[in-house]
């Protein structure tokens, strides 16, 4: 019923997790909702194209984690036993988008995948916000350094400074950030003439 609601077709599942009863029942219950189904046991270091990655949280797939919690790739689901001290700690340092815990039950899988799919979505808006607000940042230090070299080497104040500029991005159209790094790109070549 749910499943129907939530389209899993055409997605690609890597499950990182022995061949066993636990494993049969992740194949298995992906496969019903119509993803397409890898088993990968031991854990490789890399990931292949996959949209989900269900994976045992404990020492021997570390690295498969670490790389894929790092970058905005798969929905990470991580399967772990309570009351284990290791799977705990390890847990902590990789932050999987969804959890289940042991035993498994069939009934857990469905909705970790969707909440999974959700946290990794989320995850990805916000790495591209920061690396947005990133460039903004260096774009406004960019501005900063040019209004400097211009006020010094024309020998006028700051909004005169910061007018230059925007004229020329104006007449050129292209962000402000653009012509500033021309300016400080361009004074420092001359000071390394110079030398």
């Amino acid at each position: 019923m749910v499943a129907s609601v939530v389209s899993f077709h055409d997605l690609h599942a890597t499950v990182s997790h022995p061949r066993d009863a636990e494993g049969e029942l992740f194949i298995r219950t992906l496969q019903r909702l119509g993803v397409k189904v890898e088993c990968q046991w031991p854990p490789a270091d890399k990931i292949e194209r996959t949209d989900f990655l269900i994976c045992n949280i404990d020492a021997t797939a570390r690295m498969v984690l670490e790389i894929a919690t790092a970058t905005a790739g798969p929905a990470v689901i991580g399967i772990m036993d309570a009351h284990n001290s290791e799977s705990l700690r390890l847990l902590g340092e990789v932050t999987p988008h969804a959890i289940i815990v042991r035993p498994v039950e069939q009934a857990t899988i469905l909705p970790n995948l969707v909440l999974a799919r959700s946290n990794a979505k989320y995850q990805q808006r916000q790495q591209t916000k920061i690396a947005k607000l990133e460039e903004t940042l260096r774009s406004y230090r960019k501005v900063e350094q040019a209004k400097i070299i211009l006020m010094r080497q024309r020998e006028i104040g700051e909004p005169e400074a910061y007018n230059f500029l925007r004229e020329q991005a104006m007449r050129r159209r292209v962000p402000v950030g653009v012509i500033a790094s021309a300016v400080v790109e361009l004074n420092e070549v001359l000071s390394e003439k110079k030398r």
